[in-house]
């Protein structure tokens, strides 16, 4: 009896420690740099580098900001992306879509309610 109840013990630990290594090391789809186009309101080039993690970080490119800003945010497994280019009333929204190697969506400024749309590819696939 004792054999069984180990033999049940040491397989829950194996499955246990399994699950627990995927949820700390997430492995998004749409890892590798990234670039596009947005147009509307404001015209301009985007680029990000999407980790394993699904994380965002690159930035926007205009005639008006030619320096650039920040572009942050995140991107799900199944390729809902959410991005922001400032903070608080600053802030511009990216909100899209990802498959495969390209992606698409709109965004809004808080600030004067400007609005467009973005598209994208993965370079690196």
């Amino acid at each position: 009896m004792k054999k069984l109840l180990y033999s049940f013990l040491a397989i829950s630990l194996i499955f246990s420690t399994c699950k627990k290594e995927e949820e700390e090391n997430p492995s998004s789809p749409f890892v590798g740099y990234w670039s596009g186009n947005y147009s509307g309101d404001y015209d301009g080039q985007w680029n990000a580098n999407i980790s394993s993690a699904g994380e965002i970080d690159g930035g926007a490119y205009s005639v008006d900001l030619p320096e650039g800003v920040d572009l942050n945010g995140t991107v799900t497994n199944s390729g809902d992306f959410t991005a922001i280019i400032g903070t608080g009333s600053l802030a511009i929204n990216f909100i899209g879509q990802l498959s495969g190697n390209s992606g698409s969506g709109t965004w809004i400024s808080s600030t004067d309610s400007s609005t467009g749309f973005w598209e994208g590819n993965n370079y690196n696939q």
